[in-house]
């Protein structure tokens, strides 16, 4: 009578009540990351030719060239589709080469620096959103270092209208609940891009769950996305989109959802 899809999402929401969550929070959580799959499937990364031009100024330590290729692409592709298929794809293509050898660490960290310059610049430079507005906490796990993915998450969230406290990386679970038991936060999104972050991420999800009160709990990054169902299953919060535009997209409807109902 139960086809294999079926069996999964039961699976995901029998291992969301056994994380803490109560039935009908599971099973919320479970519709929308199934509405979420079905609509937006998740996109193959694929090195253009901004990319590689992206990288290869980093690798010549041209700063100037770095700043001017990412300029250039909000202007002609506006910010969402610069960060969608210039900045994250760049990072990772900077990844695979350092993993070769074909990629200093030096260079690697200006292209990294110049990118979190940029996006903090256009986060900063954000008219304030209105303080009615839903608010979000964004951060990565204790122990996970790698934060561009949270910062353009952030950038985009507050780009829809939300108010966006951003941690960025390394935040220690104690610290996470100081800030949610202090401050009334509508969600939190945790960005994980190392797999080795993942038993971090869990406990400190499981402790935010329970200070939390109504406040949405949201897990993505690449760890999420690399991650076996079963590794994923465990965490107790919504998984996001791969793509960070989508991710943001389906955040900002579905906190202005809760506020309006």
């Amino acid at each position: 009578m139960y086809t294999e899809g079926d069996l999964a999402l039961i699976r995901r929401m029998a291992a969301l009540v056994a994380s803490g969550l109560s039935a009908a929070s599971a099973a919320s959580a479970v519709h929308d990351e199934a509405v979420t799959t079905s609509i937006l499937p998740a996109a193959v990364p694929v090195v253009i030719d901004g990319v590689l031009a992206l990288v290869d100024a980093a690798q010549t330590y041209d700063e100037s060239l770095v700043l001017e290729t990412l300029n250039v692409a909000e202007s002609t592709m506006g910010i969402e589709s610069a960060i969608e298929h210039l900045v994250l794809p760049a990072l990772v293509e900077a990844g695979k080469r350092w993993e070769r050898s074909a990629m200093t660490v030096a260079a690697e960290h200006l292209l990294v620096e110049s990118a979190r310059l940029w996006l903090a610049a256009r986060f900063h430079a954000l008219i304030a959103p209105l303080r009615t507005a839903p608010h979000v906490l964004v951060a990565c796990p204790e122990d996970e270092r790698h934060d561009l993915g949270a910062l353009a998450l952030a950038l985009l969230l507050r780009r829809t209208g939300l108010r966006v406290a951003y941690l960025g990386a390394d935040v220690p679970t104690a610290t996470l609940v100081e800030a949610t038991r202090s401050t009334r936060f509508d969600a939190l999104c945790l960005s994980i891009t190392s797999a080795a972050s993942l038993p971090v991420a869990r406990i400190a999800l499981a402790a935010l769950h329970g200070v939390g009160g109504s406040m949405r709990l949201y897990v993505g990054g690449q760890a999420i996305i690399q991650a076996r169902d079963e590794e994923a299953d465990v965490l107790a919060a919504v998984r996001l989109p791969t793509s960070v535009v989508a991710a943001a997209t389906m955040v900002a409807t579905q906190l202005s959802g809760k506020h309006s109902a």
